[in-house]
């Protein structure tokens, strides 16, 4: 149980900013999730994980991850897009001024009044 609540909290504590390390990410947690599903149904037989089991389990769950990090990190992409598209195009002159800046007269000299 300790195991799979570890695995669940990194999954959610995790994110990725480029689409190696999503890989890397879904792969590893997709392996990790395949080895502790293998040691728990195992468990729950009464039997000792054999290496087989435990190897099949993480290579299927490696692959799992591998497409849903894809799938993920594609559509992370894509909203970012249209959060962009959708934003408008602000330039510096394009604000208003800040009524917090007074300007400085430029006529009355230093010490003169």
């Amino acid at each position: 149980m300790k195991l799979l609540s570890i695995v669940a909290i990194a999954t959610l504590l995790s994110s990725c900013s480029t689409m190696n390390q999503s890989m890397e990410l879904g792969a590893g947690m997709g392996a990790a999730t395949g080895v502790a599903s293998a040691y728990a149904g195992s468990i729950g037989q009464n039997q000792g994980a054999s290496v087989s089991t435990v190897l099949i389990a993480s290579g299927i769950g490696a692959g799992i991850g591998l497409l849903t990090s894809y799938f993920v990190h594609k559509s992370v992409e894509e909203d970012r897009l249209n959060a962009q598209a959708d934003q408008m195009d602000m330039n510096f002159g394009d604000l208003p001024p800040s009524p917090f800046i007074i300007p400085k007269n430029k006529s009355i000299k230093k010490g003169v009044r």
